[in-house]
Formats: structure tokens, C-alpha cells, sequence
């Protein structure tokens, strides 16, 4: 296939990946979700452009550009690594192009293409953050308008090569070592938080900590001068640059014929991983309890393990984790009571908002299945129990954040042991709320069509989809705020929240149990 075919089939992938794109977010939904995601992002950047015109440091013309092109190159690199795992091995358009006359560089070049709109608004959305800082007083460059647009150009122009170079870092590792692929997403989660953490700390407290001094006095003597930013901006962009020439570019042997062209080596090898790997393997058995409680615990478990979702969640909770180290001394200068509800706040956050999604849909995910525990003679007091010990670890989630918290926060032995027992408690409470909520979504119903895409398939199985998860949930939240409330008035009051949670266990088991005696299939 010559350059311009090569060039036509670019252009109709292209065109094809952001017609679906804008029929997803704009054409066919219901809620256009595209539009609340932008919403969503620019409201996010006023924020930040808010909290920096509040007290705005003088940032030079030189340092704003490297900091754009910093951020955007690491963004790309992440969401690259992110997204590649669908867009070059595992999307709808990977095996037809494969099947095609097509070379395979085209999937690189069109993973590249569908970014620019992406990239463009999030360089946008950074200059606009970053204004107050580049138009304060006594910085030079020229008119603030030139300076921003040189802002923006080098946000976009790091972000387009950050891409390239985390395409290129995948493709070459999953080249080698294919079952690679499932853990660099979650990685690149994990990182890419990271990376939002600092940011908010950046644009909230550090950003005068970059080498800018505020508005108005001078610059310090001794200043660093801008060789190394410009040094490490000139290393990505050839890093960059180089990733695009080995991936695009096919290399040639000495005796004329080319090799084999590296996403297609590494869309093979993944593609023998799979077949390898699909296999049946036996499953250890991780019940917590005897009888049928403990299997159906034991099973909720593992579908979780074996759902790549869950890694996600596992990321995220990495990053919750390691928030405090990040935010350095800040949470220890906090006044007593508002550190405890920042420890406390921060591990119901990282269990309901995180894991409970998972916890709610632990009824709703069973649809049709749920009559099997009809047939197999399983009583419904045993359904919430086995679901209810499924969703305990929760509470140690909890627990755990608050404990991890509390202690880089400063706060001596007997304050951390009194959080963490405080914050278990709540959790205990709102868990068990959540479950009996959810236990009324456990009449079997026949599901909805399954979300076309293995991501969108294993992210529904974890997210409630019924009115007895969502309304769990909520009510969830509403108990673990009445207990961070109750625990700064009047600590022995907490086991007042015993009630509403025996409440709801009791009324999801009489709905179960009702529903069992009319015969459930009806």
C-alpha cells in the first residue's frame, strides 16, 4: 500500500472514530454526557484559575512554557498508556485494520489523530488556569494575549509528543512481554492521580514553590536560569520525536526486505497471550464463613478479583493512600477537629465512593442468576448475610485510610487507634445500610443489553444499575457525613447509628424474603 492509500484509510478511520466519538457524547445520549463532561473539566480549571488569582505569583514567559509543556507531556504519556490498551490491541477497528491491506501503523497514526481535539482542550483548559499567574504584575514577555497563546501552544505541543512516547513505551513492552497489557492501565491510574494530586497542590499551595516569586518584589539573587528546563523539554520532545520514527517508519534489513512491522508483532503476541491464557483455571475458594453465607461471599469475591475493573479501584485507593505524603505537613498545621474529620472524611471516601459502587451492585449484578439460590435452597437470611460478608472489607478500607492518614497527619498513638476505631464504626454502620438497601434490587430480572466493549462490560458489573444500589449508596453517604458530625459533638452518640443500619438490613430482609415466598421468578 503506497503513502496515499495509507493516507485515505487514515482519513476514514479517523473520521469514523470521531463520528462514534460525538455520537456517544452528543447524538444519541440521552443525557449528553459529552456536555457535562466539558462542563465538568472547564469548571475544574476555574477553580484553579480562582484559587490562583486569589494570591498570583509572577511566573516568566520561559517558565510557563515549560510548565505547560511538562504537563501536557506527562498527560499524554499517561492517557496513552491508559487508552492503548482498547485502541491498538483490543478496539473494534484493530482486528479490521489488521485484516485490511492496511499497514499496521496506521492504528499508531489514528491513536495519535483521535487525540489532537483531546489534547487541544486540555491545553486550553491549563492556559486558562494558568492566566492570573502569567498576567501578574512584573512579569515580561509581551501582552498577556501572546504569552498565553505561546502557553497553550506549548501545552498541546508536549502533549502530542508525551502521546507518542507512552504509544511508542507500550507498544514495545507489550512487544516483549504481552500480559503486560492488563497492568499498564491500572498503572498508568495509579499515576495519572498521582499526577492530578500534585497538580491541585500545585495550583493551590506550591505553585509559588516552582521558582516564581509573587506579584510585585523582584527575583531573588541566585535564581536558576532556564537551561534545565529548556534541556528536559528538548529530551522529551526527542523521545517523542524518536517513538513516532520507530513505530511510523518501518526499519530495513540488509538485504532489502523490511521488518516486521512492531504493532503487528505485538498485536500477535497478544493475541497468543489470550489464547494461552483462556484456559480454565481452578479458583481457591476464599470463604469467610461456613455454609451457604460463606460461598456466596466467597463467589462475590472472586468475580471481583477476576474483573480487571477492579484494579482500577485498586488504583484509586493507592492514590487516597498516598495523598498525605504528597500534601507534606499541610494536614498537621490543621486544628484539632479538622484534621480529625480531614482522617476520618478521607477513609469513608476512599470505601463508599470508591468500592461501595461495588458493594451496591452486589444484588443488581446477579440479575436472571439470582434465581439459582431459589433452586439451590439458599434462605434469605443467608443471601444478605453471604452479601453482606462480601462487602465487609469496606469497613477495612475504611479503617486503613483513616489510619494512614492520621499518622502522617501527626497525631500520636492513642489519637490514631481512636480515629481508626471511630472511622471503622461508621463504616460498619453505612455498609450495613448499603447492603440492605441493595437487597431489594435481589428479585431476579432480566438485565439490560450488556455495554458493547470488554472496558464498559467489566465497569457495569461493579456499578449499581437499580433503584436499591443507588438509593444504598446515597444513603450510605448521608450516614457516614451524620457520623464524621456525631463523632466531632458527641463520640458516644456514634452507636445511635446502629439504628438506621439494623433498620435497613431488616426491611432488605423481609423484602427478600417475601420476594422468595411468592416464588421470585413471577
Amino acid at each position: 500500500m503506497n503513502g496515499a492509500q495509507t493516507t485515505g484509510a487514515l482519513r476514514a478511520l479517523a473520521a469514523a472514530a470521531w463520528r462514534a466519538a460525538y455520537n456517544d457524547g452528543w447524538r444519541f445520549s440521552r443525557t449528553k454526557a459529552g456536555l457535562w463532561t466539558l462542563l465538568a473539566q472547564a469548571a475544574v480549571a476555574g477553580l484553579a484559575a480562582w484559587r490562583v488569582a486569589a494570591h498570583p505569583p509572577a511566573v516568566p514567559a520561559g517558565e510557563g512554557l515549560w510548565l505547560g509543556f511538562a504537563e501536557g507531556w506527562l498527560v499524554g504519556l499517561l492517557m496513552a498508556l491508559l487508552r492503548g490498551r482498547e485502541r491498538l490491541f483490543t478496539g473494534p477497528l484493530v482486528t479490521l485494520v489488521h485484516l485490511s491491506p492496511a499497514p499496521a501503523r496506521t492504528l499508531v497514526l489514528l491513536h495519535v489523530l483521535r487525540s489532537l481535539p483531546g489534547r487541544a482542550w486540555f491545553a486550553l483548559l491549563f492556559c486558562a488556569a494558568l492566566v492570573p499567574a502569567l498576567g501578574a504584575g512584573g512579569v515580561t514577555g509581551g501582552p498577556l494575549a501572546v504569552r498565553a497563546a505561546a502557553v497553550w501552544l506549548s501545552t498541546a505541543a508536549g502533549g502530542v509528543l508525551g502521546h507518542l512516547t507512552g504509544t511508542g513505551a507500550l507498544v514495545g513492552v507489550v512487544r516483549r512481554w504481552p500480559a503486560a497489557l492488563a497492568a499498564i492501565p491500572a498503572l498508568a491510574m495509579v499515576l495519572f492521580l498521582g499526577l492530578v494530586g500534585l497538580t491541585l497542590y500545585v495550583f493551590t499551595a506550591g505553585l509559588w514553590q516552582l521558582g516564581a516569586a509573587p506579584a510585585g518584589p523582584p527575583a531573588p539573587a541566585g535564581r536558576p536560569g532556564p537551561g534545565l528546563p529548556a534541556a528536559s523539554a528538548v529530551l522529551f520532545a526527542l523521545v517523542g520525536l524518536v517513538a513516532l520514527a520507530a513505530l511510523v517508519r518501518p526499519a530495513v534489513r540488509r538485504s532489502g526486505t523490511p521488518t516486521p512491522d512492531a504493532h503487528r508483532e505485538a498485536w500477535l503476541a497478544v493475541r497468543e497471550a489470550l489464547d494461552r491464557g483462556s484456559r480454565p483455571v481452578r479458583s481457591r475458594w476464599p470463604a469467610a464463613a461456613g455454609g451457604p453465607p460463606g460461598a456466596l461471599q466467597a463467589l462475590a469475591w472472586l468475580l471481583a478479583v477476576r474483573n480487571w475493573f477492579s484494579l482500577v479501584r485498586l488504583g484509586l485507593w493507592a492514590a487516597v493512600l498516598a495523598m498525605p505524603f504528597v500534601l507534606g505537613p499541610a494536614p498537621s498545621r490543621m486544628e484539632p477537629f479538622r484534621a480529625a474529620a480531614l482522617c476520618i472524611g478521607m477513609g469513608l471516601v476512599a470505601a463508599l465512593f470508591n468500592y461501595g459502587e461495588q458493594a451496591a451492585a452486589l444484588f443488581s449484578v446477579d440479575g436472571e442468576r439470582a434465581a439459582i439460590g431459589v433452586l439451590a435452597g439458599i434462605r434469605p437470611a443467608q443471601l444478605v448475610l453471604g452479601k453482606w460478608l462480601a462487602a465487609l472489607p469496606l469497613v477495612a478500607v475504611a479503617a486503613l485510610t483513616t489510619l494512614v492518614w492520621a499518622a502522617a497527619a501527626g497525631c500520636g498513638p492513642a489519637d490514631v487507634a481512636r480515629l481508626t476505631a471511630a472511622c471503622g464504626a461508621i463504616a460498619l454502620a453505612a455498609t450495613t445500610w448499603l447492603v440492605g438497601a441493595a437487597a431489594f434490587d435481589a428479585a431476579p430480572r432480566p438485565g439490560g443489553a450488556a455495554p458493547a466493549g470488554e472496558v464498559l462490560a467489566a465497569a457495569f458489573e461493579q456499578v449499581p444499575t437499580r433503584p436499591g444500589g443507588i438509593v444504598g449508596l446515597a444513603g450510605a453517604a448521608v450516614l457516614a457525613a451524620a457520623g464524621v458530625w456525631l463523632y466531632l459533638r458527641e463520640p458516644r452518640a456514634l452507636a445511635a447509628l446502629a439504628v438506621p443500619a439494623l433498620a435497613a438490613a431488616l426491611a432488605g430482609w423481609r423484602w427478600v424474603d417475601r420476594v422468595w415466598r411468592r416464588g421470585a421468578l413471577g
